[in-house]
Protein backbone atom coordinates (compact mmCIF):
# COMPACT_ATOMS: atom_id res chain seq x y z
CA UNK A 1 0.00 0.00 0.00
CA UNK A 2 1.57 3.41 -1.38
CA UNK A 3 -1.05 5.64 -0.48
CA UNK A 4 0.97 7.87 1.99
CA UNK A 5 0.16 11.76 1.08
CA UNK A 6 2.94 14.16 1.80
CA UNK A 7 1.73 17.11 3.34
CA UNK A 8 3.75 20.93 3.18
CA UNK A 9 3.39 22.13 6.34
CA UNK A 10 6.63 23.05 7.33
CA UNK A 11 6.85 25.80 9.28
CA UNK A 12 10.04 28.00 7.76
CA UNK A 13 8.60 27.40 3.86
CA UNK A 14 5.36 28.49 4.70
CA UNK A 15 6.73 31.43 6.99
CA UNK A 16 9.43 32.48 3.84
CA UNK A 17 6.41 31.88 1.27
CA UNK A 18 3.81 34.05 3.29
CA UNK A 19 6.55 36.81 3.15
CA UNK A 20 6.50 39.74 1.33
CA UNK A 21 10.21 41.15 1.68
CA UNK A 22 12.19 37.89 1.21
CA UNK A 23 15.52 39.30 1.87
CA UNK A 24 14.23 40.22 5.03
CA UNK A 25 12.41 37.10 5.64
CA UNK A 26 15.33 34.89 4.93
CA UNK A 27 16.75 37.00 7.94
CA UNK A 28 14.26 37.02 10.41
CA UNK A 29 13.79 33.04 9.91
CA UNK A 30 17.96 32.33 9.78
CA UNK A 31 17.61 34.45 13.73
CA UNK A 32 14.17 32.77 15.06
CA UNK A 33 15.28 29.11 13.43
CA UNK A 34 19.49 28.82 12.69
CA UNK A 35 20.38 30.68 15.64
CA UNK A 36 21.41 33.76 13.03
CA UNK A 37 23.08 31.39 10.47
CA UNK A 38 22.03 32.60 6.58
CA UNK A 39 24.69 30.07 5.53
CA UNK A 40 22.30 27.00 7.35
CA UNK A 41 18.77 28.28 5.90
CA UNK A 42 20.06 28.29 2.42
CA UNK A 43 21.44 24.42 3.00
CA UNK A 44 18.05 24.03 4.38
CA UNK A 45 16.27 25.58 1.35
CA UNK A 46 18.75 23.73 -0.69
CA UNK A 47 17.74 20.19 0.69
CA UNK A 48 14.18 20.73 0.35
CA UNK A 49 13.79 21.74 -3.01
CA UNK A 50 12.97 25.43 -2.44
CA UNK A 51 13.23 27.73 -5.26
CA UNK A 52 14.06 31.13 -4.45
CA UNK A 53 11.16 33.90 -5.39
CA UNK A 54 13.33 36.71 -5.87
CA UNK A 55 14.73 35.68 -9.07
CA UNK A 56 11.78 36.22 -10.79
CA UNK A 57 10.38 38.96 -9.98
CA UNK A 58 12.29 42.03 -11.57
CA UNK A 59 12.66 46.02 -9.72
CA UNK A 60 10.77 48.41 -12.27
CA UNK A 61 11.35 52.35 -11.41
CA UNK A 62 8.52 54.42 -12.00
CA UNK A 63 9.22 58.16 -12.02
CA UNK A 64 6.78 59.74 -9.76
CA UNK A 65 4.70 62.00 -11.23
CA UNK A 66 3.29 65.40 -9.50
CA UNK A 67 0.57 65.57 -6.98
CA UNK A 68 -2.79 66.75 -8.36
CA UNK A 69 -3.68 70.59 -7.13
CA UNK A 70 -7.26 71.42 -6.99
CA UNK A 71 -7.63 75.23 -7.36
CA UNK A 72 -10.63 76.41 -5.36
Amino acid sequence: MNNIVYLHNDPILLELDSSVDKKAGKKMIAFKYFNGDERLLNEYLKDNDYNDCNSTFKDFYIEPKSQLEFSF
